[in-house]
């Protein structure tokens, strides 16, 4: 507490939240969400055209993208909870908001990213390797 007996440090990192989030990150997070979405759909779908393609590398673009497409649906559940905190709200409020949030948007399509991105490594790793030894195995 302060010396005019508010919660002054709660509300400072609440501003620095709501300027991430609903300040710049209203622009750079949909562009950075939907846009690595879409990069991944399109390397699936050019894999898909590419017939000499091995299955160690088109499956993981597959799953990437089923992953890639959960983790925008899990932000489209997230990110209301972090927009509705742009009207004043109270302290027990903002905490149920946090968990929330949290559940939805770190743990779940947090996992859902992660396990996109390790996919799309695993695929990246596939393609480099010489497509002889991928048709072996």
């Amino acid at each position: 507490m302060d010396r005019h007996g508010t919660n002054s440090g709660r509300t400072r990192g609440c501003n620095i939240v709501w300027l991430a989030d609903l300040g710049t990150g209203l622009v750079a997070f949909p562009i950075e969400g939907i846009g690595s979405a879409l990069l991944i759909i399109a390397a699936a779908v050019s894999n898909y055209f590419d017939r000499n393609a091995p299955l160690a590398v088109s499956l993981p673009l597959y799953l990437a993208v089923a992953l890639s497409i959960i983790g925008l649906l899990l932000t489209a559940k997230a990110a209301p909870i972090m927009l509705g905190l742009a009207e004043p709200q109270s302290a027990a409020a903002i905490q149920h908001a946090f968990e929330d949030f949290f559940f939805w948007g770190l743990y779940l399509r947090g996992l859902a990213d992660m396990l996109a991105f390790v996919v799309l490594v695993v695929a990246l790793a596939n393609f480099a390797w010489p497509k002889s030894e991928l048709n072996r195995a």
